[in-house]
């Protein structure tokens, strides 16, 4: 299937420099949209900058050309280094028509007009998650990055109204790209169910919360309300973390061991793609209790695979949920309870919110978006 914009094809750059699989949501966004594209967009050429991490985001097709860049995403300075002097070199000898930079940031001088996934402002709203000089870089590349890029792609309108209003981005060099789900997000059969279940000594129960360790994903509050539940005699699930356990990791493991919760928290390692869906379709609810997304892309995973949401009510989240989550304060620990309380007593509310979620995930299906990301490199190549 090819796009339905007119006009020649293009050559479009996708740099996957960056790109690990330890940025967690980040990580997901990029392979869902490189997948994407390359399912709906038949007319255009790619071409990814890849590391032998990020490689394998770049699916075989005809119409995608990868480069193989030899450095360890992970040194961060000897990346910059290279996006901001060797990249441009390689872009104009590729002569690509725009290049796509999916880390909210691009390079200080471009070659060519460049197109920035923007996924949150959390540098300039939560100081405490990021040491003084990261914080600082990301701060000034950022803002350098919303007046020079030719075109941005938030991920929520809640990070475009973000981005409008504390840096004074204009709306009309804005296009929101949400998470584009892949087909594989959807109910699992019961047979593969029990399969993972069995796989993973799972109980038949459980509440499942998807996210890395950082601060603001709230960890700490969510012990303490399970832990309050647990003291009220309320026969609350086991909660399942699927969490690399990064920053913040002891102080989440200190507070389980405080709260005496270590047979009622259960940890996956990192799963498969093909596992998630059967994760999410697993699972009895799904809570997220984060302080601040740019999007929530585990929200919108859960709601596609049937299993019903509790979470925060915070703009981005409510934005792609809509009314298909129970909301609450993930500041008050008497919310978090709450919200675990209704959906795991009331049967009936629990359906109704697994079959809402099944019908508004439905929103994220890539074709449309596609087309709107197609428009968008070429209103960019344009400039």
């Amino acid at each position: 299937m090819g796009t339905k914009d007119t006009g020649s094809p293009l050559r479009i750059g996708l740099n996957l420099l960056h790109a690990l699989p330890e940025i967690g949501g980040g990580w997901n966004y990029i392979a869902n949209l490189v997948n994407a594209l390359a399912e709906g967009d038949t007319d255009n050429r790619y071409v990814a900058f890849v590391t032998k991490t990020s490689e394998c985001l770049v699916p075989r097709r005809s119409n995608f050309e990868t480069v193989m860049v030899n450095l360890r995403a992970e040194s961060r300075p000897a990346r910059i280094l290279y996006e901001n002097t060797v990249l441009q070199l390689l872009v104009r000898q590729k002569e690509l028509d725009c290049l796509h930079w999916f880390s909210s940031n691009q390079a200080v001088l471009n070659s060519v007009p460049g197109v920035v996934t923007v996924y949150d402002l959390l540098a300039f709203l939560d100081s405490a998650s990021f040491p003084v000089f990261k914080r600082t870089y990301v701060r000034v590349m950022q803002s350098m990055t919303i007046r020079q890029a030719s075109l941005l792609l938030p991920i929520s309108q809640a990070t475009a109204d973000a981005l409008h209003e504390k840096l004074g981005a204009e709306p009309s060099r804005m296009v929101v790209i949400p998470v584009m789900l892949k087909d594989d997000f959807r109910p699992t059969p019961a047979a593969e169910v029990e399969a993972f279940r069995l796989k993973y000594r799972l109980p038949q129960d459980f509440w499942l919360y998807v996210a890395q360790s950082y601060p603001h994903k709230n960890h700490l509050r969510l012990l303490r309300a399970y832990h309050g539940l647990k003291t009220e005699g309320f026969s609350v699930w086991p909660l399942v973390l699927r969490s690399d356990l990064q920053q913040g990791r002891d102080e989440i493991l200190r507070t389980i061991d405080e709260l005496n919760l270590q047979s009622d928290i259960i940890f996956l390692p990192r799963l498969t793609d093909q596992e998630m869906p059967c994760l999410y379709s697993c699972a009895s609810g799904i809570i997220f209790p984060s302080l601040y997304e740019g999007c929530g892309i585990p929200v919108v995973e859960a709601m596609a695979c049937g299993c019903p949401v509790a979470a925060s009510s915070i703009p981005a989240v409510e934005e792609f949920a809509g009314d298909a989550a129970i909301y609450f304060d993930p500041t008050d620990l008497e919310g978090i309870k709450g919200a675990m309380r209704r959906l795991q007593i009331d049967r009936q509310l629990c359906e109704e919110v697994r079959g809402l979620g099944l019908r508004r995930a439905e929103q994220f299906r890539a074709a449309p978006i596609v087309q709107k990301l197609v428009a968008g490199y070429r209103r960019a190549a344009r400039r």
